[in-house]
């Protein structure tokens, strides 16, 4: 799947117009060439900012910010994914612009740091920050924590994105204990589940070995091929951002990789280039 030029140009056309939410709600994934499979990706888009501004391509980026959308949207469209998620997604007008251009439904969660789930599938429901019991309380998921369900050729699966704490272990721990049990009630009733986001924490951290126990599988740990980091995208030092699936899916994953590559990292061959993002994606093929 990707976006021809004369396509491109009519959706920007009409997002210009301020046709863009009739055009996201009248679009129609589940039309397009049925495939089977899955390729998905995940990605902190860092709000659309662009990442690093410096002095020498500030004037660049400040030109490159109104085209985010656009650009964001025809770089993911090179790896043809089938489901993307955001973490720090920009407002939910720019989010359904690039909905749009890769002929895809969303579903918006919305908080101090918004997600969004995209899919050339049919959303059959979504919820925000999805709990077993109770309200969220005030100091866990400040980001965002959301649940979707999609249609798929082959049933339906689940979908979960998180962004979790940055800075303080106790409070992850605590987020992580709220969002086991919420998928714990999904597996216990036999549904097929894929979870990925901007976690913040590396895999020596207390918090990975408290998913794999839960009966979920790592993406990048069993199918990964070249370096693993995602963050900077300037220098990757570290690897917080995840894409893990239950063992009926987990089965079937054939590769997963860092997308170090493109537009999501910088030249540093020149002083004036920027990435998309402070993050890398991920991207992982089920097959």
């Amino acid at each position: 799947m990707g976006i021809d030029r004369r396509s491109f140009v009519l959706l920007s056309s009409m997002a210009a117009a301020g046709g863009l939410s009739q055009v996201v709600r009248a679009v129609s994934p589940s039309q397009s060439k049925p495939r089977t499979g899955l390729r998905t990706i995940t990605y902190n888009v860092l709000a659309f900012h662009g990442f690093k501004k410096t002095e020498d391509n500030k004037h660049v980026l400040a030109r490159a910010r109104s085209q985010m959308a656009r650009r964001i949207a025809l770089e993911l469209a090179l790896h043809q994914p089938d489901l993307v998620t955001f973490q720090e997604s920009p407002s939910e007008k720019r989010v359904a612009e690039v909905a749009t251009l890769l002929d895809m439904n969303y579903a918006y969660f919305r908080g101090s740091f918004p997600g969004t789930i995209m899919t050339r599938h049919e959303i059959l429901e979504s919820t925000n920050c999805p709990l077993v019991e109770g309200t969220r309380p005030k100091d866990l998921f400040t980001r965002h924590w959301g649940r979707a369900v999609i249609q798929r050729e082959e049933g339906e699966l689940v979908v979960f994105t998180a962004h979790l704490h940055p800075g303080k272990v106790e409070v992850r721990e605590r987020e992580v204990t709220e969002m086991l049990k919420v998928m714990q009630v999904d597996r216990d009733a036999g549904r097929t589940i894929l979870f990925q986001g901007d976690l913040n924490h590396k895999p020596d951290g207390p918090e990975y070995p408290r998913w794999v126990a839960a009966g979920l599988v790592d993406s990048f740990a069993a199918k990964g091929s070249g370096q693993p980091l995602t963050i900077p995208s300037t220098t990757p030092n570290k690897r917080i951002d995840y894409i893990w699936a239950s063992a009926d899916l987990a089965s079937r994953v054939s590769e997963c990789r860092v997308l170090f590559e493109g537009a999501f990292r910088t030249n540093p061959e020149d002083t004036r280039s920027f990435a998309l993002s402070d993050h890398i994606p991920v991207l992982a093929v089920f097959e």
